[in-house]
């Protein structure tokens, strides 16, 4: 495995070379200490993996990341920050980063990364040397050589002379309508009945043929999972037949083995077939989407996507409602930050599942050395194994839920004795009096306690300090009240806690990553501005 290790600070970098040289010796550990550098060196060396800080000189991390996407260049990079900021993680997630790690860096989760990373890569790799296998295996059969000319039509490299040995060729030339269904499945095929993809597949033929002349054809290929393709030249076209198609289909989207899916797309003016088949398959990936309800059409996609999708669900929030007796605010909180984040549907369904998994990752951040470390070994396996596997929103939502209820059992077996107790009536009298001028010692007075013992309580407790507490309570308030706009920034910065106005700035912009004048005016563009 070749690794590139990118950090502007040189202890870190040499830190970082040296746990991940002792870990992996036979890896190619290779270092650049800006994004600028990186870059040069992911194009000339086409690393595996990318450790990459956030914070550089020349190009930044955020930077680089957007430069690999543009690029076109696919290396999995992790970002390494300082800042335990979740607004960092989103935009990195939005950019394609593979994961997010904080500093001090932990030698075990660095070792979980590596052997997450190490599995994937071997199994892409295998992947692609199975592709290789199957594309001959198929080439060699007459059945599938039929198969691969279909193929070959949709993508655009069927020559005349080929595509005369199609009998439906005629009619897959003149097409109004491509459809791409797929099949997810919940159990395993029952032996004792016909098979699911033939009776699918006749199925679409009689409801088709309803409409006009329809040929439907299995999708044979390596990486998707079981999938047809319906030509549909209509009869009478109007701007109906394709919706009157839509209502039809979705009372096929669920059956006794799990979920039929529809991606479709109606032929514009002078569009080839390479072109309706990438348009359906971008309607087939949002189906993904409840909201859908199984069936999809391209033109009820286009121009509609979100150009900024807004994650609800407040870290520190969620981790105060898991210690809750009732799970039920967890759930809600869930539901209704995913609903927000899905835009009805018309979110990258990608987006979600990195989200959820970044979720549960954080999670298990902040309740290590809370809870049980065999409850962190379950949110990995979640986030990096089954959140991914979803191929529906309520698929993702119920394993997001059931990863949550295992940290949700964890905390209320452990909550028990007066030292509990007490800490959480502490957390909760700093919620209500932030705007004072509150101290460790005040708090230790008030609650009976010896300062330097309540000190260690908290954080035994909880994982934070009280310091920690106070500065997110006040960071908080902070953000909605510039979000509103309606008060200076000295007025926000007293009524949170702070007399000293520059000092209030540097803290907002360490916790944050931007200043309290950035923040404001990048909440107020993304909700509209004087709708506040």
């Amino acid at each position: 495995m070749k690794i590139l290790i990118v950090d502007d600070e040189p202890r870190h970098l040499r830190g970082m070379a040296g746990m991940i040289g002792s870990m992996r010796p036979d890896a190619a550990v290779m270092t650049a200490k800006d994004g600028a550098a990186a870059l040069d060196l992911v194009r000339a060396e086409r690393p595996d993996v990318v450790l990459s800080d956030i914070q550089m000189p020349n190009l930044d991390g955020l930077a680089f990341l957007q430069k690999l996407q543009e690029e076109a260049i696919e290396v999995k990079v992790v970002m390494v920050s300082a800042y335990n900021l979740f607004e960092y993680a989103q935009t990195a997630i939005r950019h394609g980063a593979y994961d997010y790690l904080l500093k001090p860096v932990d030698m075990d989760k660095v070792e979980s990364l590596l052997a997450r990373l190490e599995q994937q890569l071997a199994s892409e790799a295998k992947e692609r040397g199975e592709s290789a296998g199957m594309k001959h295996k198929l080439e060699q059969a007459s059945s599938a050589y039929r198969d691969k000319l279909l193929h070959q039509w949709l993508i655009g490299e069927l020559s005349g002379d080929q595509g005369e040995e199609l009998q439906e060729y005629p009619l897959l030339e003149q097409l109004d309508v491509l459809m791409l269904t797929e099949i997810r499945r919940a159990e395993p095929e029952d032996a004792d009945l016909p098979p699911l993809m033939t009776v699918l597949s006749e199925q679409l033929q009689v409801l088709a043929e309803i409409h006009g002349q329809a040929c439907v054809f299995p999708l044979q290929t390596i990486q998707q999972g079981e999938r047809l393709i319906t030509a549909l030249k209509f009869s009478e076209l109007s701007d109906q037949s394709a919706i009157a198609l839509e209502h039809e289909l979705r009372e096929q989207t669920q059956t006794r083995s799990g979920r039929i899916l529809h991606g479709i797309a109606c032929r514009t003016d002078s569009e080839d077939i390479p072109a309706m088949y990438r348009r359906a398959e971008k309607a087939l990936h949002y189906a993904f989407h409840e909201e859908w309800q199984g069936v999809v059409r391209a033109e009820e996609l286009e121009g509609n996507e979100p150009k900024e999708t807004l994650y609800l669900l407040d870290g520190e929030l969620l981790f105060e409602a898991l210690q809750d007796p009732s799970f039920s605010k967890v759930e809600a909180m869930c539901r209704e930050a995913f609903k927000s984040l899905a835009a009805g549907g018309y979110t990258e369904p990608r987006l979600l599942h990195n989200y959820a998994a970044l979720t549960l990752i954080k999670l298990k951040s902040r309740t290590s050395g809370i809870i049980d470390q065999q409850v962190g070994t379950v949110l990995t396996e979640a986030a990096s194994e089954r959140i991914p596997a979803c191929g529906t929103g309520r698929e993702l939502m119920e394993q997001l839920l059931c990863g949550l209820t295992t940290v949700h059992r964890a905390l209320s077996e452990r909550k028990q004795g007066t030292g509990d107790a007490a800490v959480e009536q502490c957390l909760s009298w700093i919620q209500s009096h932030y705007s004072e001028d509150l101290t460790l010692e005040t708090a230790a007075e008030r609650f009976h306690f010896n300062p330097s013992y309540f000190s260690t309580l908290i954080k035994g407790r909880t994982g934070r300090s009280f310091s920690d507490h106070l500065t997110e309570a006040r960071m908080r308030e902070a953000k909605a009240l510039l979000a509103a706009g309606k008060l200076k920034i000295y007025e926000i910065a007293e009524r949170c806690g702070y007399r000293d106005t520059k000092y209030f700035t540097r803290i907002f912009k360490k916790q944050v990553g931007l200043s309290p004048e950035a923040f404001k005016h990048t909440a107020r563009s993304l909700t509209g501005g004087d709708s506040l």
